[in-house]
């Protein structure tokens, strides 16, 4: 694990060896490595490593390869053991991921992408054949940026690198921060740079002199295109990959956390991580809120330390800590030290920082990886909804009014209500769906304060592809896949990963989004997800059979996390004010955001957390990232 950068001169002149002490200076994080330099003439690498495992303390990048070809790249490998066996070399525990993935990228190139398991971006040059590769996971929690110009090419996982190379242009791209504000992730190879292009997760790129090509090369499974005997062979096969993509993920130095929130993902990783290591213990970690929260009800809950609490008194080996606010600060309070991470805004800086205890206790302990129950929802822990409407398109009558009568029971609605939420929804026109939930014509303004007269010359009306947007609006969709893609996250917004581990040091590791994982259980028939009038049959039943208790696996209601964010932006608000006021001097700011609905909020401050929890779009979304938005724009103008 490592970020990286490098940088390609098209008209054969030797790179500047100033420019990439430069870029290895802007790779800098806590905890990190001192930079590597591989010096090629007019090709130039810079590697600092993380040392996250103990094959990163002989990791060796940039690495050279027998072909002469180079490697520099950010990987936490998944079934070393099998990709060592394809290759005939031998896994050994001191073997550096980089070695392995450089055998395979040598013996089978672009192809070596599809037996590559885990998470990585790389960055791999051919001087024979003037060929540079860059390649990134389908998780896409490790970014890579690229900028191609008349003559250079500049590559690195960190954006702020690429903005202190001379020449690149640093004008910012009003449609990709339309886009941010919004949160439409449809240009997902779009930076707010119109200089620098994002590699997409589960993309590789091939540049040479004269051409850049870029194409997917892996794409989520079918669901029903695995088919299983029984319910029993489907489960015994759910535990097993689900252990194999956890264990790999408890590769660490030190010891790993686990994140317990109380719901059915981090749930069944916690269950399978425990019973891995016991009987040594897992340190698990829970955070709670310590100010107000709106009241649980029926569907939500503010508090997930009760469950969590349950979960881990079912395991004796479990180490169970909740967590409050600790009163320290490694910077992930200021706004600034994001931007100057990221070289972007950050979705949401107040929901990230509140996760920093966490990490600190995690260090306190020796520890540096912690792994999370994130991107579940996608594959793992999918709903499977969108069973009704396939029923409804296989004309399978009997079926899909026996479910949807389970369904409706179970939620306590009537069958109208379901046949509308659940059969009619998913096809509903925009104009419908506008009408059902009180939106204006302008649908993007539930998500972002971007400035109409901005949105009118971007042409928002016929840019927006309302055919996926639908989805941010309460629509769900007809395509499983279009929804799954969806599901698998913002580009933009995974960004933020890198910065993170540069505030924090802190690997952050996601099991349940490991590819493995999502080929398993996103090929299977949805019938195993929707069941009886059961949502998430599957992943119940295997937390279930895990010993986990009824009060987890059982449960309905969502956990909601952040639970005291009205509590904690209150405290704010006389900040928030100042902050926007100081918007109104920046022009920049003035045309890109709605700066009079951002006011309207400030002055319709909800009275409570109980009032202000329908609301909490508006405010963590429209006002906490507008303002966050607004005060990059300025100080990208000052700067």
């Amino acid at each position: 694990m490592s970020d990286f950068a490098g940088i390609w001169h098209l008209d054969g002149k030797s790179v500047p060896r100033e420019w990439v002490i430069t870029l290895g200076e802007e790779l800098e994080g806590r905890g990190i490595g001192p930079p590597v330099i591989w010096h090629g003439g007019d090709m130039a690498m810079v590697h600092r490593q993380h040392f996250f495992t103990d094959e990163d303390h002989c990791e060796t990048m940039p690495r050279v390869g027998d072909s002469g070809a180079v490697l520099a790249a950010d990987v936490c490998l998944g079934a070393r053991a099998e990709l060592a066996t394809a290759l005939g070399v031998t896994a050994h525990p001191a073997r550096p991921d980089g070695d392995l993935m450089l055998d395979a990228l040598q013996r089978w190139d672009i192809h070596a992408l599809s037996r590559l398991h885990g998470s990585f971006s790389l960055a791999f040059y051919s001087p024979t054949r003037r060929q540079l590769l860059l390649a990134r996971d389908p998780l896409g929690q490790r970014s890579l940026f690229v900028h191609r110009g008349p003559r250079m090419i500049a590559f690195s996982t960190r954006l702020r690198a690429l903005l202190a190379i001379p020449g690149i242009s640093l004008d910012l791209d009003e449609q990709a921060l339309a886009d941010q504000l919004v949160m439409d992730p449809s240009r997902a190879s779009r930076t707010i740079y119109r200089a620098i292009d994002r590699v997409p997760m589960a993309h590789f790129m091939v540049l040479t002199w004269e051409t850049t090509h870029s194409e997917r090369w892996w794409r989520p499974p079918e669901a029903g295109s695995l088919c299983l005997r029984s319910d029993a062979e489907v489960e015994a096969a759910a535990a097993e990959v689900v252990d194999r993509a956890v264990a790999d993920a408890l590769r660490a130095r030190g010891p790993v956390a686990a994140c317990l929130t109380g719901g059915l993902d981090s749930g069944s990783m916690v269950l399978s991580a425990s019973r891995q290591l016991a009987p040594a213990p897992l340190l698990t970690l829970t955070r709670i809120p310590r100010m107000e929260t709106a009241r649980a009800n029926a569907n939500h809950y503010y508090d997930e330390s009760p469950r969590a609490r349950l979960l881990a008194a079912s395991r004796s080996n479990i180490d169970w800590h909740p967590l409050g606010d600790d009163g320290d600060d490694w910077g992930e309070h200021d706004p600034e030290r994001w931007w100057k991470e990221s070289g972007q805004p950050t979705r949401s800086p107040l929901n990230m920082a509140w996760f920093f205890p966490l990490y600190r206790l995690l260090h306190a302990r020796g520890g540096r990886v912690l792994i999370g129950g994130e991107l579940g929802n996608a594959f793992f822990s999918y709903d499977g909804l969108l069973r009704l409407p396939q029923l409804l398109r296989d004309g399978d009558w009997r079926t899909l009014a026996r479910q949807t009568r389970a369904l409706a029971k179970a939620e306590g609605l009537s069958a109208r209500k379901a046949f509308q939420r659940y059969l009619l929804r998913p096809f509903a026109p925009t104009t419908l769906l506008r009408y059902w939930h009180g939106l204006p014509a302008a649908v993007w303004e539930r998500h972002g304060a971007l400035h109409p007269a901005l949105a009118q010359e971007l042409g928002m009306h016929q840019k927006l592809d309302r055919g996926r947007y639908r989805i941010r609006l309460g629509g769900s969709h007809r395509s499983l896949s279009v929804l799954r893609e969806w599901l698998l996250g913002n580009a933009a917004a995974m960004d933020g990963w890198g910065a993170l581990r540069a505030i924090s040091g802190t690997d952050v590791r996601m099991p349940l989004g490991d590819r493995r994982v999502i080929d398993f259980f996103g090929a299977l028939p949805l019938d195993q997800f929707l069941r009886d009038g059961i949502r998430r049959s599957l992943p119940r039943r295997l937390l279930a059979a895990q010993g986990g208790p009824a009060e987890v696996h059982a449960n309905r209601a969502v956990g909601v996390q952040h639970g005291d964010w009205f509590a904690r932006l209150s405290a704010q608000r006389g900040a928030l004010q100042q902050q926007l006021d100081r918007l109104h001097t920046s022009p920049l700011a003035c045309r890109v955001l709605d700066l009079q609905r951002l006011q309207g909020l400030l002055d319709a401050w909800p009275h409570d957390a109980l009032s202000a929890e329908p609301r909490r779009e508006e405010y963590l979304n429209v006002l906490s990232h507008g303002l966050q938005m607004g005060g990059f724009l300025a100080w990208r103008e000052r700067r």
